[in-house]
């Protein structure tokens, strides 16, 4: 029986798929840039046509896989296929699973992106010794994932986990959601870009300001980090000011779930250092009661890009073994 498992990343900014052998090893990859602001048709295209690339570059074809695993942006419904909707994409009722069986012609497990990275983490990364997880992935938005005994958790909505949309600032900017506020409109990418420009506009002097020249530019992990590590004023400013808010969020939730380990990835987690984490370490602890922190530990994500395409893969192996 073939054992080949196709794992998918879909983000705002790109789209990874990854071919898995029986071992669980990568054998090949593929990316491609999303152009989130295209209809649901152009980015299920990117995403079929990704897709096909790893098959290629490892020597296989879709008959040759088991099932495909794939982590998007919600909300979704997990036991459909279905995206309900997406805050930064243009998904609304979309059938993604049933569609990628059609193209593909095997099982399709949709789960959340930044659930299916936390699940790679806990079964192949930072968490892998833990039982109670929390993870939280910062890039051009911010989601989350929990581990709860063992078992990634969905909730009765079966969307648990959009940690990105609780309310930071009840008067803060309006976030693509709709509500204003949100740990996401405060400090992701996009947020951390936004507040950049507005300085700009004010006169603020920036080594960024040639990479924001046009409204639709958006300031990668990369720029940021370079910025902040020459030690540009404002860039510093702002950063400072999202690690703040994201530990504010990390707080707040250590004291409602009391997890073991939290695991930071994304993008801007990433490119930054240790001095941005340990920022984020100090407002947790300075929110969270502690009792909750004595034993946490804070940690960056292991596994990089791969953390998505690695979860959704595993849970798709796993629906494959129950069903």
């Amino acid at each position: 029986m073939n054992s080949y498992i196709l794992g998918i990343d879909l983000g705002g900014t790109k789209v990874m798929a990854a071919v898995f052998d029986g071992d669980h090893k990568i054998i090949s990859r593929a990316r491609a840039k999303t152009q989130a602001w295209r209809d649901d048709e152009d980015v299920f295209h990117t995403i079929a046509a990704t897709a096909r690339r790893a098959l290629t570059s490892a020597g296989i074809e879709a008959v040759d896989l088991r099932a495909i695993g794939i982590g998007a942006p919600g909300p979704l419904d997990p036991d459909t296929g279905y995206i309900i909707e997406s805050s930064n994409m243009q998904f609304r009722n979309f059938p993604l699973g049933p569609r990628l069986t059609e193209a593909f012609g095997c099982p399709a497990a949709v789960d959340n992106d930044v659930n299916a990275g936390t699940y790679g983490e806990f079964k192949h990364g930072a968490a892998q010794r833990a039982r109670n997880v929390l993870g939280m992935f910062v890039g051009t938005g911010i989601g989350g994932g929990l581990i709860i005994n063992g078992a990634l958790y969905h909730g009765f909505s079966k969307n648990a986990g959009e940690i990105g949309h609780i309310i930071i600032d009840t008067g803060g900017p309006r976030c693509g959601c709709g509500n204003r506020g949100c740990l996401e409109a405060l400090a992701s990418r996009t947020a951390i870009t936004r507040d950049i420009r507005r300085q700009i506009k004010r006169g603020v002097k920036t080594s960024v300001k040639p990479l924001l020249k046009r409204e639709t530019d958006m300031l990668s992990g990369g720029d940021l980090k370079k910025a902040y590590r020459a030690g540009d004023k404002l860039v510093m400013k702002v950063m400072h000011r999202a690690a703040k808010m994201i530990g504010i969020g990390i707080g707040s939730l250590v004291n409602v779930l009391a997890p073991e380990v939290v695991v930071l990835g994304g993008g801007v987690i990433e490119a930054m250092g240790d001095d941005f984490l340990a920022r984020i370490d100090l407002s947790t602890r300075e929110i969270a009661v502690e009792f909750a922190t004595k034993d946490l530990q804070l940690v960056r994500a292991a596994l990089g890009d791969d953390a998505g395409v690695i979860g959704a893969a595993m849970l798709a192996r796993e629906r494959l073994a129950r069903h």
